[in-house]
């Protein structure tokens, strides 16, 4: 019945997003959820002038509310979240990017999972894909990346009751969960996967979902990098955070759960450092086979 149905709060970090803003509200409305059990926190930030220009232009449905975050300290989607969660008056939370177009019946689902599962699930994760795949090779790539992470490494993790670095939105908690926890860190560019691993220390496991999320691939080679980068930098960070006290982390999450650790946030990093080295390996080996000298 839908006086069931919890209110649900939409966490939607904005930061230069003016042109997809019809976008997300569209995909809001679209939601399979009654609009009155929806609390919708678009969160702008105070120097973002041309976005906070058309919000205050845009005639927003009554369950949308405009939050200007301070620019004080940290400049970062997770500052903007937290600082969205202090006024988040629904029972569950969700975040979505600017550009995400999720699967109408998703909070339905998420609700469901929650309901059907027990008291140790910390967060359900809907599946992240992009709708412009064939754009151009880059776009290829990053479609062949999602689909393997979140349909084959995610689950991978969860059957093997491992911790999970969550995705950067369509993340589902409850709220009061989130606020015990603190939240996201924000320094930290890649908050998600942080919060994921101090869901799997503190006890919580994610379950994952059969929802998907589209969103927009990066298609430009310049933001694709800075990205990456950024990427490898919070995962670099993450990794740091968790090794503080090496000893504590084994007492906590055990060696199983240690050692996914290990691989999935400095894996990665050492991995992605080592992809550049066998590239550079590559190029000297073409250019010594036109024997050019460098």
């Amino acid at each position: 019945a839908l006086s069931d149905l919890p209110t649900y709060t939409i966490l939607c970090p904005l930061y230069r997003e003016a042109g997809v803003l019809p976008q997300l509200i569209k995909a809001c409305k679209e939601l399979d959820y009654p609009a009155s059990k929806l609390d919708i926190k678009l969160l702008l930030e105070e120097d973002d002038v041309e976005t906070l220009e058309v919000v205050r232009h845009t005639e927003l449905p009554p369950n949308f509310d405009a939050l200007i975050v301070p620019a004080e300290g940290a400049r970062t989607k997770p500052k903007a979240c937290n600082y969205g969660l202090q006024f988040a008056r629904g029972e569950y939370c969700v975040i979505y990017d600017a550009e995400d177009i999720p699967d109408p019946d998703q909070l339905k689902k998420a609700l469901v999972v929650f309901r059907r599962t027990g008291p140790e699930i910390g967060c359900v994760q809907a599946k992240l894909n992009y709708y412009n795949p064939r754009q151009n090779l880059i776009t290829r790539w990053f479609s062949l990346e999602y689909t393997s992470w979140f349909d084959f490494f995610l689950p991978g993790l969860v059957d093997l009751g491992l911790p999970v670095p969550l995705g950067g939105s369509s993340n589902h908690f409850k709220t009061r969960l989130l606020r015990e926890m603190g939240a996201w860190d924000p320094n930290n560019v890649t908050e998600d996967a942080d919060l994921g691993m101090r869901l799997h220390r503190t006890g919580y496991q994610t379950a994952l979902m059969d929802s998907t999320t589209m969103e927009e691939a990066n298609s430009d080679f310049v933001n694709w990098m800075r990205q990456r980068s950024r990427w490898g930098k919070g995962y670099f960070m993450s990794w740091l955070v968790l090794m503080r006290h090496p000893r504590l982390l084994l007492r906590d999450v055990g060696w199983r759960g240690a050692v996914s650790m290990q691989l999935t946030l400095g894996g990665t990093f050492g991995v992605a450092l080592l992809n550049l080295l066998v590239w550079m390996l590559t190029a000297l080996w073409i250019l010594a086979q036109f024997n050019i000298k460098i």
